[in-house]
């Protein structure tokens, strides 16, 4: 089903989508293009890849202006954007691609951080893919886990499940939540974005 979905295009529906009804910027939707991450999905939506270690797609989490869901058959791993093409000794997890794209945006693509998103849940695939991550960065003196997710109560027990997953591979970590009075990280970008 992927590979049959045309790659994420400037103008296209889901950019569109993204750009006007979610605020992200050319710049971040660029870098997701480049990245592979995201492709057009029916009906204006967009198709967030889950990708293992490998690389390889496990699923898809998919959004659009009025329905999310993800795909039947597919495995949760981690949605996975590269801020640059170095060293990746910080990693943001957020909980849905759409807030590690806004996070991103927010931070202007920090050149040493992978964005990263859960799809909400973390099951045993998305724990390993995490504890890989961790694993392989634990040993660089920069390297940080970054929880960044919703401010409510279940985003506060997603970050608190990361902070574990941090202590357990010896790498540090900290909670970001969005500002006060906003819920998610797309909810932060949109209140900083003038609309057009």
């Amino acid at each position: 089903r992927w590979e049959k979905c045309r790659p994420l295009s400037r103008g296209s529906p889901a950019w569109l989508y993204l750009a006007g009804q979610r605020g992200l910027p050319d710049s971040v939707l660029m870098a997701a293009h480049a990245a592979d991450a995201v492709r057009e999905g029916p009906r204006g939506s967009a198709w967030f890849a889950h990708r293992d270690d490998s690389g390889c797609l496990t699923g898809i989490e998919m959004r659009g202006p009025d329905f999310r869901k993800f795909s039947a058959g597919g495995g949760k791993t981690l949605f996975r954007l590269p801020g640059g093409p170095g060293p990746l000794p910080r990693v943001a997890a957020c909980e849905s691609a759409i807030d590690a794209m806004s996070l991103a945006a927010i931070e202007q693509c920090r050149p040493d951080t992978l964005y990263a998103a859960t799809a909400g849940g973390m099951g045993p695939a998305t724990i390993a893919a995490l504890q890989q991550i961790l694993l392989d960065i634990a040993s660089d003196p920069a390297a940080v886990l970054i929880a960044a997710t919703d401010a409510d109560t279940a985003g506060r027990r997603h970050a608190a499940r990361l902070e574990d997953l941090a202590v357990e591979a010896g790498a540090s970590s900290h909670t970001l939540l969005p500002p006060a009075g906003l819920n998610d990280w797309n909810d932060a970008l949109r209140a900083v974005t003038p609309r057009t």
